[in-house]
């Protein structure tokens, strides 16, 4: 049941992708046995598990891992890929959700997210978006390198904590502009529990200053993120002024 359930949370799409990536690594590397025995420990297997789980002894996993043997072939690869997998979900499948899940469509709650081929300053991103800098002047000249538009009410009811680390992009040092906010709480609140914080972050819904929960003002300035209210129509236009910065 457990495994069931795991598996209908992953997508197929997901595991596929996440299954042939392991199995190409460790094709395309020089060093197959040390790529191999990378991916178990993150998996957080021992040999003995694991070779049980492949159907061989210990010691030929052992050997492979320490490049004793031959490169491994396709038939011992694909067997090695789908014993990670397989173990880890009877486990509870939390590292093949951790890693499958930057391949999950999180277009529900991803309105548009991009890099800067040039970074942008804090007051630049306040500015393009007719912001409102509530907390942080000292960081106008912080750099930024992206910006994640999300849908908040959307994030709320279909992400998962991991799914966060996505959100993230390529560089924690970016803006998360959360759109559908009533007065801002909730987004910081989240960004006080989640370990990985971003450089700045802006809510769009409330049309006045006055009306942004004092509360998400303190715990901005007690996570040390520069917090500003984005005062444009709507959350198009938000990301097509973003858009205009890439």
């Amino acid at each position: 049941m457990v495994q069931n359930t795991i598996e209908r949370e992953v997508s197929a799409t997901a595991r596929d992708i996440l299954m042939s990536r392991i199995a190409g690594e460790i094709i395309l590397s020089s060093s197959p046995g040390s790529v191999m025995r990378k991916w178990r420990q993150l998996f957080e297997l021992n040999q003995s598990e694991l070779a049980r789980h492949m159907g061989v002894s210990s010691s030929v996993l052992s050997d492979y891992e320490n490049n004793r043997r031959k490169s491994p072939g396709a038939v011992f690869i694909k067997k090695f890929v789908s014993a990670l997998v397989d173990a880890d979900i009877k486990k509870g499948g939390i590292h093949v959700r951790r890693f499958s899940m930057l391949h999950r469509d999180l277009s529900i709650a991803v309105l548009d997210m991009s890099e800067f081929r040039n970074p942008k300053t804090v007051r630049q991103v306040v500015e393009a978006l007719d912001g409102v800098l509530l907390v942080g002047r000292e960081w106008d000249n912080e750099l930024i390198y992206g910006y994640t538009v999300i849908d908040s009410l959307s994030a709320i009811r279909n992400l998962e904590a991991l799914d966060f680390l996505y959100l993230f992009g390529k560089n924690p040092n970016r803006v998360i502009v959360f759109t559908k906010v009533s007065r801002g709480r909730s987004p910081m609140v989240a960004v006080r529990l989640y370990p990985i914080k971003p450089k700045m972050i802006v809510i769009h819904g409330p049309k006045i200053p006055e009306e942004v929960d004092a509360f998400a003002i303190e715990l901005a300035e007690l996570e040390g993120v520069s917090f500003s209210l984005s005062l444009l129509k709507s959350p198009e236009e938000i990301v097509e002024r973003l858009k205009k910065l890439v």
